[in-house]
């Protein structure tokens, strides 16, 4: 592909300007790097963080800014510095950190970091698969910090986002007992996926919990809380000898607060393959809840931002 091709994608042109479905300069291959036709791509928390403009004290914008983290799709380019992929792979994953925001996913061709892909198994569909990258992984890593055994009770804060909805499904197929946090309405939702019982989000969940399990709970997975202290008082829940964990960093540098073990917990690439996998098998699935072409993708962004969303939202490509 030429120097002067354009694509269609999903950009920031400015701080000062919501993002657009505009035309941009076709991404070029870097060294490590694929170039891929994407064919599905999927919104995340952090992709509206970035859309306000909420990660320019310390991420570089290169304007116009492609958004987007997740990506399935079809690598049109790989260079001999690459291994393990070749032009026509399906793939998916994230786009890697790059350490600028500029050619996201949510475009017809992106150029992922190659470390950060694996690839598609035959039975998996792009969307599927293009929920699995930060959602996916940040909720394996979750569950595996806090090291569930059968019978374990675990509260999940933000059962019912794409991290939370794929939470669930791991901690429940390591046969724990899954208290999930929810909105009034959602609970067939979590139940469906898996949680044993529900806790209702917009009441006092600490009271609940406490009077259910007055000698506490094995185990808490927090997805919303960035705030130390919030988490704090999450982890005044977990019995003695328990875990934690954070997919927002509230842990901090701590390993222990009192008797509970802490841990932060994000994605990891190195799970995509074992994600993949239960998928093929039946024993995961994305939660799904809308899909919208490339036109609309500002739409599902501000959809994401705006409602209550339960599950993934997922972007598809023309002619995918």
């Amino acid at each position: 592909m030429g120097d002067d091709a354009v694509i269609k994608a999903l950009a920031l042109q400015g701080f000062d300007r919501p993002p657009a479905v505009i035309d941009v300069p076709a991404p070029q291959r870097a060294s490590g790097e694929l170039l891929v036709r994407v064919h599905a791509a999927s919104v995340n928390a952090y992709d509206a963080f970035v859309a306000m403009g909420m990660a320019k004290d310390f991420m570089a914008y290169e304007f116009p800014a492609v958004l987007g983290q997740d990506v399935a799709g079809v690598v049109e380019a790989a260079g001999g510095e690459v291994e393990g992929f070749h032009e026509g792979d399906r793939v998916f994953g994230t786009i890697g950190a790059k350490g600028k925001v500029h050619d996201g996913t949510f475009a017809e061709l992106s150029t992922p970091l190659a470390p950060a892909l694996a690839l598609t198994p035959a039975s998996v569909d792009d969307q599927q698969a293009a929920s699995l990258g930060v959602a996916g992984t940040t909720a394996m890593s979750a569950v595996s910090a806090i090291d569930l055994s059968e019978g374990a009770t675990a509260l999940i804060i933000g059962a019912t986002g794409g991290v939370g909805t794929f939470a669930i499904q791991l901690a429940a197929a390591r046969g724990a007992h899954v208290i999930a946090s929810v909105m009034p309405g959602d609970e067939d939702v979590v139940t469906a996926l898996g949680a044993a019982e529900t806790v209702d989000y917009s009441n006092d969940v600490i009271g609940a919990v406490r009077e259910r399990y007055p000698d506490g709970i094995d185990a808490v997975i927090d997805l919303v809380h960035r705030d130390p202290r919030e988490f704090g008082v999450l982890v005044g829940l977990v019995r003695s000898g328990g875990m934690a964990a954070s997919a927002l960093g509230g842990a901090g540098d701590a390993t222990e607060i009192g008797e509970v073990q802490v841990h932060n917990a994000g994605g990891d690439p190195t799970r995509l393959g074992a994600l993949a996998s239960m998928i093929e098998e039946g024993t995961l699935k994305a939660a799904i809840r809308r899909t919208y072409p490339l036109a609309d993708a500002a739409q599902a962004l501000a959809d994401f931002t705006n409602d209550h969303t339960v599950g993934k939202l997922v972007i598809t490509m023309p002619g995918a």
